[in-house]
């Protein structure tokens, strides 16, 4: 009796698994999506600006990594002003980013 009891548990197991999991892992409907309400000119313009200031930043920092990268496979006297010089790039290159995104901003302020 013992043994019909559990076959036939575990059969009804292995039969109704594939279903339950099935019905715990189905999604909800997804949401209509909104109507999307086109952006000012303004909006537009300092998109624009925030998106040129951190293609610059990125740049810059990957022009930086690169830098260090190949100063470090110098030897010891002419790693430490390459090191300088690639600190100095990218300090220059930041405030060269910051400058424009200001004074784009300034220019998107006046549309």
């Amino acid at each position: 009796m013992k043994r019909l009891l559990t076959t036939t548990v575990l059969s009804l197991s292995v039969i109704l698994a594939p279903a339950a999991l099935s019905a715990t892992q189905a999604t909800p409907p997804k949401a209509k999506p909104k109507p999307t309400v086109p952006m000012s000119a303004r909006a537009d313009a300092t998109k624009k600006c925030r998106d040129d200031h951190a293609a610059a930043v990125k740049k810059a920092n990957d022009d930086y990594a690169a830098a260090v990268k190949a100063a470090n496979a110098m030897h010891r006297k002419e790693r430490a002003p390459a090191l300088k010089a690639a600190s100095a790039a990218k300090k220059d290159a930041l405030a060269a980013a910051a400058k424009a995104k200001k004074e784009c901003k300034a220019a998107a302020l006046k549309k």
